[in-house]
């Protein structure tokens, strides 16, 4: 994961190459690239797929999102129809051997100035930050925008490191393994039926499977099998209330191989068989 953290020294600004405002009017999807520069997106509406080096992020509204230089990243899926966003190209020097991170107690909140003993450190922006301060990270877009425009490029710039210092400072340990945690969601309830591969959860979230299943487990209560067979138990009530279909038939569209193992489960969890439950239904067929 830490090969896709853009890092930035304190002792140099960020130059910006490209920067606007956009909006999907048609199908589109990000384009397959490795990008001499970094990318710095802030989605505003809608919601896009883009994928890092194998690893798949789905940005939602009010999130900031970068892509590293040099790293193969690409889209699959469309952006949703009216998605809106500000992007930034920029390049920027790499830390020095004998640079260190900058520690956050230090961090400055509204100001971009940095004390002295700061110009031999870095600063580590985070991969996906959930921006709660909307207003403020969109009007620093705005300007941003507008000052490159009008090749104002210094201006630009120092709006951008201060987009970044307030993203690195602004970032919680909660906040970052909510996200995973979410991207994990997304996933197994797109996936929860047809089922998935640990190195699948591996390759969304960029985590190891074993720590992916901590933070899983920590934030939900359950582990992710546990969440995937609960969906799938969903759908079968659903099947058992809403049709006539087999329990066989039942079993094998909600992800279960196995009508035995189904009935099982089923029994384990819902306290009757699926034809108990059903005859409870009879009445909404």
């Amino acid at each position: 994961m830490d090969k896709h953290l853009v890092r930035m020294p304190c002792n140099v600004m960020p130059f910006i190459c490209e920067a606007d405002y956009s909006i999907t009017l048609g199908s589109m999807v990000h384009a397959d690239r490795v990008a001499p520069f970094h990318v710095a997106i802030y989605l505003l509406q809608g919601s896009m797929e883009i994928i890092e080096d194998d690893i798949v992020y789905r940005i939602m509204p009010h999130q900031l999102f970068f892509l590293k230089s040099g790293v193969h990243h690409w889209g699959v899926k469309p952006f949703e129809q009216g998605s809106a966003w500000y992007y930034v190209h920029y390049y920027c020097e790499e830390p020095g051997e004998q640079m260190t991170e900058l520690p956050r107690n230090i961090y400055y909140d509204t100001r971009v100035c940095l004390d002295w003993s700061a110009s031999e450190k870095y600063v580590t922006v985070p991969k996906l930050t959930d921006c709660t301060e909307t207003d403020r990270v969109r009007r620093f877009f705005e300007k941003l925008v507008e000052a490159h425009t009008h090749g104002n490029i210094p201006l630009a710039s120092v709006m951008l490191w201060q987009i970044c210092m307030e993203s690195a400072w602004n970032i919680q340990t909660d906040a970052v393994e909510s996200i995973y945690v979410r991207q994990i969601q997304e996933y197994i309830k797109s996936h929860y039926i047809a089922g998935f591969t640990s190195q699948e959860i591996e390759k969304i979230c960029g985590l190891s499977y074993k720590y992916a299943g901590t933070l899983f487990k920590s934030a939900t209560g359950q582990t992710i099998r546990e969440y995937q067979c609960m969906l799938r138990l969903r759908k079968a009530e659903q099947l058992l209330e809403e049709t006539d279909k087999s329990i066989t038939e039942i079993a094998g569209l909600s992800g279960f191989a196995d009508v035995f193992y189904f009935s099982k489960i089923f029994h384990r969890e819902k306290g009757c068989t699926p034809r108990e439950y059903r005859k409870e239904y009879i009445p909404r067929i």
